[in-house]
């Protein structure tokens, strides 16, 4: 059969059960959970998937849409973002520490909070300012083919009622910050943050103790057990930066400065005694649940304690590399069997919100990674990460059909998917819960 040009709409016969489908045909279909399918159809049937496989096996169909040279594959999972940054694009790009500075400096991560705090200052939370940047973050990350979120939320009365129906499955991590001067704003915060009034199909509730710097050892246990008693997803930003382990440890460094700089500190602040991670052990926090963010300092011990709890991580590589971090240890988590999952951080660290973008970013670096276990890290564990495999992550009969067709380059590789990732094509076509959104 002749194939037919791009979105070219074809009426074929057929009285079966599946006659009221709707079928999409590609050059290729990328399930991501076995092997890529040359001249695919994916069945949909309302929301759901239907039937996967070669086109001219797809049969009992009335309506096919032929989206002619693309590979189709699942909507991307965006683990680890902050849509409240959205409208500080540009304003604060993270800056590298330079040997040939005479005068010494914060060390980058911190730098970067000063000016991220200020910024956030300086536009205020205005309820207009907040909303736009939710909706200027949700439509960029939907036109970069992006079907469900991991965000934080600073602001839950404001993004939730944005996002509990925007189509998009979003997992919102209220944030809670509560430490030195600030720890009597714990209950207040977590019960703002764990707030189900905008629950919805679409919108689970989840949270997130911000990170060991900025939530004492008693707040952490206390989220821990918050999470457990309501059976919320936890996510907390941790071993972020090389200074982290010297807070948590000792109690001293360059945290210990910021803090006290800002009149947050006092003498109440206990020391751990322990790294980061297994900080957040002890409280409770490390489990089949729990998505760390960043973990770029995580040790070899950490790594397999990670493992042993069922753990997932949200690795940003582009935010990652901006800030000059030593490489990140993503590829001895996998072979530990850690669950790492791509995050796209803010558009406050990061020049777009498009997992894909991301993902060549990182096949650029580190080229001999197979093509198809860098998409996984975007679909496959990244739907894992935020609980919803279920659903999305995988081309496969009885998920929701929320797909994404990327065109091929005219100069294609042996393998699609490595074309792919070395073309600069964008998403022609989103697709969520069977109805098309781009």
């Amino acid at each position: 059969m002749k194939r037919q040009g791009p979105e070219s709409r074809i009426r074929r016969g057929g009285n079966d059960q599946r006659e009221h489908a709707l079928v999409l045909r590609a050059r290729y279909v990328a399930p991501l959970e076995r092997p890529i399918i040359q001249d695919g159809a994916v069945a949909i049937l309302a929301e759901r998937i239907a039937a996967v496989g070669v086109f001219h096996e797809i049969r009992g169909v009335e309506d096919v849409i032929d989206v002619g040279d693309v590979v189709l594959l699942p909507g991307f999972a965006n683990a680890h973002t902050h849509l409240e940054l959205s409208h500080l694009a540009g304003r604060v790009p993270p800056m590298r520490a330079s040997s040939a500075r005479q005068e010494p400096r914060p060390p980058a991560l911190i730098e970067w909070l000063d000016r991220l705090m200020q910024a956030r200052a300086e536009a205020g939370d205005d309820v207009g300012i907040i909303e736009s940047a939710i909706k200027t973050g949700l439509d960029a990350s939907i036109a970069a083919g992006v079907i469900a979120l991991g965000d934080i939320t600073r602001l839950p009365n404001i993004s939730r009622p944005l996002l509990r129906d925007a189509g998009v499955r979003v997992v919102s991590f209220g944030e809670v910050t509560a430490l030195g001067q600030r720890r009597h704003l714990l209950d207040e915060r977590l019960a703002a943050a764990v707030d189900m009034s905008c629950s919805s199909p679409t919108l689970s509730v989840a949270l997130s103790p911000h990170a060991p710097y900025s939530v004492e050892p008693e707040g952490l246990r206390a989220c821990a057990e918050t999470a457990r008693r309501l059976g919320l997803r936890s996510c907390v930003h941790v071993a972020e930066s090389a200074e982290e382990a010297e807070f948590t440890l000792r109690r001293s460094g360059p945290f210990c400065q910021e803090l006290r700089r800002l009149g947050i500190w006092d003498d109440a602040i206990p020391c751990s005694g322990l790294r980061p991670i297994p900080l957040l052990d002890q409280a409770g926090l490390l489990g089949e649940t729990t998505l760390l963010a960043h973990a770029n300092y995580a040790s070899d011990e950490d790594i397999a304690l990670l493992a042993a709890r069922g753990a997932h991580v949200a690795y940003c590589p582009r935010t990652h590399a901006a800030f000059g971090h030593i490489p990140h240890p993503w590829r001895r988590m996998l072979a530990a069997g850690v669950n790492v999952a791509i995050g796209t951080d803010s558009l406050a660290s990061n020049p777009s919100l498009s997992v894909l973008d991301e993902l060549r970013f990182l096949h650029a670096r580190e080229p001999d990674a197979p093509a198809q276990d860098l998409l996984r890290l975007g679909t496959v564990h990244a739907a894992r990460a935020l609980g919803l495999q279920k659903l999305v992550g995988t081309i496969t009969t009885g998920k929701l059909a929320s797909l994404v067709a990327i065109p091929l380059s005219s100069k294609r590789s042996r393998d699609p998917l490595t074309s792919l990732l070395e073309s600069p094509a964008q998403p022609s076509a989103v697709w969520i819960d069977g109805r098309r959104v781009l």
